[in-house]
């Protein structure tokens, strides 16, 4: 049996110098490469951003040649989510951290489009929280990083973003980033719908309860069942803060997907990856040290993420515009 592809990252410029990391594996603000998965199998150029300069260039570039001069049809973006160390917790000179607690932040992003550009984009942060509005409690303080363009981007409801996980990642992006994504879709049910049969998987069908309350009239009954169908983690007060409940909600992830998994079905056997290794995935997306490691995964699974998507919606008969 074959092992898996190998994934490689290669820069036309060598990385810059800085005296507090003498290594070749250093990142910084505008730099390029090409993500490449096996011989022929995918070439992707990639772009590491901590700015709104560098992110406003690709996102310019990369909506035209994605999308062309007229518009077919929607676009489809792919979209990772990537937790970091609270930035109020490292002001205050804590170290401990848990890349599985979902109480942290997102710290970093991956978009890619067309499967051909990608942008991993970890703005830095302020060691504290935006507390103006009434509900900005949760609203990370980034460093002249207004994200106009990004927020006008996945706010357009002419394109899809596809995302593993995206029930969780668009709350809290719009709670600590602001940024409100205005048609989510949820990879795993994407691909539950378009290839259920063949990886014998399901999507996830709620049990239908009677109400214990027969008195209730129907708009309170639909009150009710709206107010039970939230996550545990979601509130009233978070909805109305979040705006999440004036959008689509996409379905909770599928158990059992993962992306190397979704990949080899989707994509062909040929498609054959191996899972993050442990410096990926224990990785802190807010440090400062972020290196070629980070940079690559975070490519391949953004470009994953579109790829199966747009995969899954060709099968389900949805145009889209690629």
């Amino acid at each position: 049996m074959k092992g898996p592809v190998q994934i490689t990252l290669a820069r036309p410029d060598p990385p810059r110098q800085r005296w507090w990391r003498r290594d070749d594996d250093y990142v910084d603000d505008g730099d390029v490469g090409v993500l490449r998965i096996g011989r022929n199998l995918a070439a992707v150029d990639t772009t590491f951003s901590s700015s709104d300069e560098v992110t406003k260039r690709w996102l310019a570039e990369a909506s035209t040649v994605a999308r062309g001069r007229r518009l077919r049809a929607p676009l489809v973006a792919g979209l990772v989510a990537l937790r970091g160390h609270d930035p109020s917790d490292r002001a205050r000179g804590s170290t401990d951290f848990s890349p599985n607690d979902h109480d942290n932040p997102i710290r970093c992003i991956a978009l890619c489009l067309g499967g051909s550009r990608a942008i991993v984009y970890s703005p830095e942060a302020y060691g504290c929280r935006v507390r103006k509005a009434k509900y900005d409690g949760d609203r990370l303080n980034f460093y002249s990083n207004n994200m106009t363009q990004l927020r006008a981007f996945l706010d357009d409801k002419r394109i899809t973003v596809a995302c593993f996980g995206a029930r969780e990642a668009t709350r809290k992006l719009a709670k600590e980033w602001g940024l409100h994504v205005a048609l989510p879709e949820e990879l795993t049910h994407l691909f539950a719908l378009a290839f259920g049969k063949v990886a014998g998987v399901e999507t996830e069908k709620k049990a239908l309860k009677k109400p214990d309350k027969y008195w209730m009239g129907k708009a309170a009954l639909a009150r009710a069942k709206a107010k039970a169908d939230r996550d545990d983690y979601d509130t009233d007060e978070e909805e109305e803060a979040t705006n999440l409940g004036k959008t689509w909600r996409p379905p909770k992830v599928v158990s059992g997907l993962s992306l190397e998994r979704m990949a080899r079905v989707a994509l062909g056997p040929e498609m054959r990856l191996a899972r993050c290794p442990p410096k990926v995935a224990q990785a802190d997306w807010g440090s400062y040290y972020l290196g070629e490691e980070e940079w690559k995964y975070a490519t391949r699974d953004a470009y994953l993420c579109f790829e199966i998507a747009a995969c899954c919606l060709q099968k389900l008969g949805d145009p889209i515009g690629v």
